[in-house]
C-alpha cells in the first residue's frame, strides 16, 4: 500500500486546512511564479496528491494532467468541486514505470516535493523527459541533502538512498519517506535523462512559523531544468 494511502484523510486534510498547507501554499505560489505565462500550455503535475497544484494551474488556462500513484488521492482530486469545472484530467499511475500514452505532450512538467520520495527517482525522471516537448520545462521541489545531516536524518551526507522521514511531516503527525540522495546523484540522473539546469533557488524559512525546522542551511531548493 502507498505510504499516503494510510493517511489518505489526514493528508488532505492537512493540505486543504491544516499546517502542512501552509507550507505547501508557499512552494506551489513559487513553482508556479516560476512558471510564467502558462495559459494554453499543457501542465503534468507529477505526483499531484489531492490535486491543489493541478486545479492551480488549471485556473490560469491550462490543461492539465494530475498523476499520482496513490489511488485513495487520485479519488480524493477528482472528488474536489474545482476539479469538475476546470480542464483537468487525474490519473492513477506509478510514473516511475513511464506514461507512453503522453509522449511530447507535455510544455511543462511541476514536481512538488515528489523526487526524493520515491525510491527509482531515475525511472521518474526518465518518464517525465519522455513526457516533456523538446525544449519543455521541469520546475520541481524538493528537500535540500545538504540538511539531511544538520537536522539529524542522516549520519554521513554520502549515505545516498538511505530512507528516512520526509522533512516536516512528522510535526504535523504524518510520516512518509524520503530517500537521501546526493547532489552529485541527482545533477547525474537530470544528465542522464536529457535535463540542463536553468535555475536553483533556495527557500528561506517562513518568518511566521514560530518553530522553523532549521535555519542553518535551506531546508527546501527549487529546481527549474529544461529537456535539451
Amino acid at each position: 500500500m502507498d505510504r499516503y494511502d494510510e493517511h489518505d484523510e489526514a493528508y488532505v486534510s492537512l493540505v486543504r486546512e491544516g499546517t502542512l498547507g501552509r507550507l505547501m501554499c508557499r512552494l506551489t505560489r513559487r513553482l508556479f511564479h516560476l512558471a510564467g505565462d502558462v495559459s494554453r500550455r499543457k501542465v503534468l503535475d507529477a505526483g499531484c496528491g489531492e490535486g491543489h497544484l493541478a486545479r492551480l494551474f488549471a485556473r490560469h488556462g491550462t490543461q492539465a494532467v494530475g498523476v499520482d500513484v496513490s489511488p485513495r488521492l487520485i479519488e480524493a482530486a477528482r472528488s474536489h468541486p474545482e476539479s469538475h469545472r476546470q480542464d483537468i484530467t487525474f490519473l492513477e499511475t506509478d510514473l516511475t514505470l513511464g506514461l507512453p500514452t503522453y509522449r511530447s505532450r507535455f510544455d511543462l512538467v511541476v514536481a512538488d516535493a515528489v523526487l526524493d520520495g520515491v525510491a527509482d527517482h531515475t525511472g521518474l525522471l526518465r518518464t517525465v523527459g519522455d513526457a516533456l516537448k523538446p525544449g519543455g520545462r521541469l520546475l520541481l521541489s524538493l528537500n535540500n541533502p545538504y540538511s539531511a545531516v544538520k537536522r539529524g536524518k542522516l549520519e554521513t551526507y554520502f549515505a545516498s538512498g538511505s530512507v528516512s522521514r520526509v522533512f516536516g511531516k512528522e510535526r504535523v503527525g504524518f510520516e512518509a519517506p524520503y530517500v537521501h540522495r546526493t547532489f552529485e546523484n541527482f545533477v547525474t540522473a537530470f544528465r542522464h535523462n536529457g535535463f540542463l539546469l536553468r535555475r536553483l533557488e533556495d527557500v528561506r524559512p517562513d518568518p511566521q512559523d514560530t518553530a522553523p525546522p532549521h535555519t542553518a542551511v535551506p531546508s527546501l531548493l527549487i529546481i527549474e531544468l529544461i529537456q535539451s
